[in-house]
């Protein structure tokens, strides 16, 4: 909440209310509406994953620790400002599926014990319904501790009895669970942890003294209904695991009762190869699968066998345990996070549910791609690794992490996603080098319910994100899945640029609703020519918006391509094409501010024809297809539709295709290869794109570089923009300065030096000063090198 008057007196914000949104005669409820207040965790330090004294950070970070970051959302309806201080506010808005397609508007009012605010709000509802938290076609599973502990550390103490004060199975207890329920359904957890002996014991199962067991189902049943009732849950997660213990070296024991000293049935772990072990399988695992069977559970239900096996004994305990029990049950589907090499490629051998760690499987997809080829189920998971620059869900980490981790996910296949806390409240914040790994929600004891985060809000987002993906890639899976990659191509490569990604999810749910890909095709405006004068006619038809006609040239032979002149620069976000039977095969796109100078964006010698959408994030006023081989030999490829995504920029960049100077060389390890990499208008995400330059940064030298631009005549500027290096903040500069000149010889500072990137995205770096004329800007880039910071890498340059 922003109100100047308010800023320098203390207040309190007492409610929160909403008039509904309306469009025409259609309207979405008030109820429907709801509001937390955000609140913070303060971090003494940023994320760092400390292996072998190896120190690991995460970057990109939001801010440096110590600080507080924004990562609660209270459930307290009213809050307390103090005096010189903002309270952000978290509106949600939930569409029902019976709401007609359209932009609703409407107000939100911030009520105060010194006034109100009224805030419009709209909402671009589209004719696309996501299934069902339970019907989803994407499984959620993070592990909670509501119901019993879920590993063999029999001494951390039940969660709920120290958080909450509940014993297990109370009224208090069972409202907390239907509550907790409630808010993994609203936010797509749709799988349940259940930790089987644990369930089984508190119901009453016993051993006698031969080894016969009696199952009790008593409080597995209820629990389960519990959750079913509450609507959410796709999947049941068995919890019965093996694994090594510090006392095993390295062996793998397994999970069982047994009898204490005092004769009472207790949990304990045995060697998974011993007689206890074969006993207690043999009659649990046909008990599990009767009663599931009996129940109707047997399809939703998937179970564990041990977590990330590692080296050569937790691979016969991994396999060997699961050959007992599909001995016993031999469809049932096994699965388990895994993360240690060679280990985890050869137990997916085995897995039914492949769920590598994003890390690894990042590294080294194949023998996980070979085993989901087959028809088995792909899901990643990630927990205090990986870090770096890798998708991850710290608290620091810029929030929309988590929610590309799902649009990453589609682009491989997967069909799941786990993390291993979603309320492990006993692994303190200070307790977790990387910070948010142990839990995404914090308990609520006031309420009896469990506080949320904008992680989990962004995971929730992220899903329903890859629900929409699923939609559009059944009908269209070329499409789908190549909106998915522009935004994120690697688990450690994805665009930073927020007003991108919104851009690309506005592309991909006017898709899945059926609407025009590109609305308003920024290429209709334009020309179009071809390599040839008899295909030329046909050139112009492929931009003409209409899919029946397209572009053939008359010969398939040598280097055909097709331009696009838009007559003005726009802001680019991808190139859309429609291939015909023949396409290319072999083919690039380039971008140009003149048409003369052109700069690829995409190239590939694998091109697999249908649709095609190129992702791209730059500024240009030309696009150029350009194919040197079809997908059949001597057959003229067909070009059914060429579309652009973008809009028209309120002001050109001046700086766009245009010369410059630099003071020094690049570094020969990063060069400027084709010249105009800071005018070209395509925008760098890494240096290994190739996409920007760089120099050397010794520690604790104060390196300085000139850029001088030369705008070919005197124009009026006030500004200028510089990109900054998306993947590793610390190989940008400490500031940059911007001066102009008429001659190329006598420059005047021209506002005062940015000395940070700013912005919705924090990627660039902006100088505005009052308008002059200028035939030549310099930047000047200014950086005193350190251990991290070892260099500068320059990208775009723009001017206003």
């Amino acid at each position: 909440m922003y109100a100047p008057w308010l800023r320098s007196i203390g207040y309190t914000i007492t409610r929160v209310t909403f008039d509904g949104l309306t469009n025409g005669r259609s309207h979405i409820s008030p109820s429907n509406l709801s509001y937390n207040f955000v609140g913070y965790e303060y971090l003494e330090t940023n994320s760092i994953f400390d292996h072998t004294g190896s120190k690991q950070e995460v970057y990109p970070t939001t801010r440096k620790a110590p600080d507080n970051f924004p990562d609660r959302l209270l459930n307290q309806t009213g809050i307390m400002v103090p005096a010189g201080a903002t309270q952000s506010i978290w509106t949600r808005v939930y569409v029902p599926s019976t709401v007609t397609a359209g932009t609703y508007r409407g107000t939100v009012t911030v009520h105060s014990d010194h006034g109100s605010i009224r805030v419009p709000i709209s909402v671009n509802v589209r004719n696309v319904t996501i299934p069902p938290t339970a019907e989803g076609a994407f499984t959620n599973s993070l592990w909670q501790l509501f119901t019993g502990a879920i590993s063999y550390d029999l001494g951390a103490g039940d969660t709920i009895k120290i958080f909450y004060g509940h014993d297990r199975y109370t009224p208090k207890w069972w409202q907390l669970l239907d509550n907790v329920a409630e808010v993994r359904k609203q936010h797509r957890t749709n799988d349940v942890e259940l930790p089987v002996v644990i369930l089984l014991l508190d119901g009453g199962s016993s051993v006698d003294d031969q080894g016969h067991y009696t199952f009790n189902w008593s409080r597995f049943d209820q629990v389960v209904e519990h959750f079913l009732a509450a609507g959410g849950i796709k999947r049941l997660e068995g919890f019965w695991t093996s694994g090594p213990q510090p006392s095993s070296n390295g062996h793998w024991l397994t999970e069982m009762i047994t009898k204490d000293d005092s004769g009472k049935a207790a949990r304990t772990y045995l060697p998974w190869d011993g007689p206890e072990a074969d006993s207690w399988i043999g009659q649990f695992i046909p008990a599990l699968r009767e009663h599931l069977q009996s129940k109707g559970w047997a399809a939703k239900w998937w179970m564990h066998i041990g977590d990330e096996p590692s080296g050569d004994e937790g691979l016969s305990g991994w396999t060997g345990v699961a050959a007992k029990v599909r001995g016993h049950w031999p469809d049932v589907q096994l699965g388990d996070a895994t993360f240690s090499e060679p280990t985890a490629a050869k137990v997916a051998a085995s897995a039914d549910i492949l769920i590598p760690n994003l890390l690894n499987y990042n590294l080294g997809p194949r023998p996980y791609d070979t085993e989901h080829a087959k028809g088995k189920e792909l899901w990643l998971y990630n927990c205090n690794i990986p870090v770096g620059h890798y998708l991850n869900r710290f608290i620091d980490q810029p929030h929309w992490n988590q929610r590309l981790t799902m649009w990453f996910a589609y682009t491989r296949g997967a069909t799941g996603y786990l993390h291993w806390a979603f309320n492990n409240w006993q692994f303190t914040m200070a307790q977790q080098e990387v910070k948010g790994d142990g839990f995404i929600v914090r308990p609520d004891k006031a309420n009896n319910t469990i506080e949320t985060s904008p992680r989990y809000e962004s995971l929730r987002d992220g899903i329903e994100d890859y629900e929409v993906l699923h939609i559009l890639g059944q009908r269209n899976p070329d499409l789908a899945r190549d909106l998915a990659l522009s935004m994120a191509w690697h688990a450690d490569k994805y665009t930073a640029d927020i007003g991108f990604m919104q851009r690309i999810r506005r592309l991909v749910l006017d898709a899945a609703a059926g609407m025009p890909l590109i609305a308003a095709d920024p290429a209709r405006h334009g020309r179009a020519t071809a390599s040839s004068e008899a295909s030329s006619g046909a050139a112009a038809r492929a931009v003409d918006g209409n899919p029946a006609t397209g572009w053939q040239p008359t010969s398939a032979e040598g280097t055909q391509w097709i331009d696009v002149d838009l007559g003005h620069q726009i802001q680019l976000d991808g190139i859309h094409l429609v291939w015909g039977p023949v396409y290319g095969a072999t083919y690039r796109a380039q971008i140009s501010y003149d048409g003369a100078q052109w700069t690829d964006a995409y190239s590939t010698t694998t091109g697999d024809g249908g649709d095609d959408f190129i992702g791209i994030n730059g500024k240009a006023s030309h696009v150029r297809i350009e194919i040197t081989a079809g997908s059949a030999a001597a057959a003229p490829y067909i070009l059914n539709a060429l579309e652009i995504a973008g809009y028209r920029l309120p002001r050109p960049n001046l700086a766009g295709g245009r010369s410059y100077t630099k003071s020094r060389p690049p570094t020969a390890r990063f060069p400027d290869s084709s010249g105009i990499e800071s005018t070209d208008g395509l925008l760098a995400t890494d240096w290994g794109d190739g996409r920007a330059y760089g120099y050397d940064t010794p520690a604790g030298q104060e390196t300085t570089v000139d850029i001088v631009l030369d705008l070919n005549s005197v124009r009026p500027v006030s500004g200028a923009k510089i990109h900054a290096y998306e993947e590793y903040p610390d190989y940008r500069p400490d500031s940059v300065a911007i001066s102009t000149s008429l001659d190329g010889q006598t420059f005047q500072p021209a506002g005062a030096p940015a000395t940070a990137a700013t912005g919705p995205s924090g990627l660039w770096y902006e100088v505005t000063f009052p308008g002059t004329p200028a035939r030549y800007v310099q930047a000047t880039f200014s950086k005193v090198g350190t251990a991290n910071g070892t260099g500068i890498f320059i990208d775009d340059i723009e001017v206003y």
